[in-house]
């Protein structure tokens, strides 16, 4: 299987995007996220990749996790590529410091089911 298509490689991804990203923000104030560029971009790079990744994964995969909002995840993705003039900070502060620490648990568990 190649490199881009291993569920496994997707998840790490998911998995390392999710922690840089949290490391990033940890502490911070949403002001003072806003106000900075370099904070919005990685931000918003982040969670782009997590997007494509979760919509590399196989459906029969994300079936297994119905409680994980995939729908919301991939479609995220979308906005950040063709309409990243109408993001909203507050959103993409609130998938980074809420949505995406909620998800890591789960996306640890996922691969764990590589492991074995």
């Amino acid at each position: 299987m190649a490199a881009s298509k291993s569920p496994r490689l997707r998840l790490l991804h998911m998995r390392d995007e999710i922690e840089s990203l949290s490391k990033e923000l940890a502490g911070l104030s949403f002001e003072a996220y806003r106000e900075s560029y370099g904070l919005r971009r990685t931000t918003e790079r982040a969670i782009q990749i997590v997007s494509e990744a979760a919509r590399a994964l196989p459906e029969e995969l994300r079936a297994r996790y119905p409680d994980v909002p995939w729908a919301d995840i991939i479609a995220i993705g979308n906005p950040l590529r063709h309409e990243y003039h109408r993001i909203d900070d507050r959103v993409l502060w609130e998938t980074a410091t809420v949505d995406l620490p909620k998800l890591l648990p789960i996306i640890l568990r996922m691969l764990a089911e590589y492991e074995s």
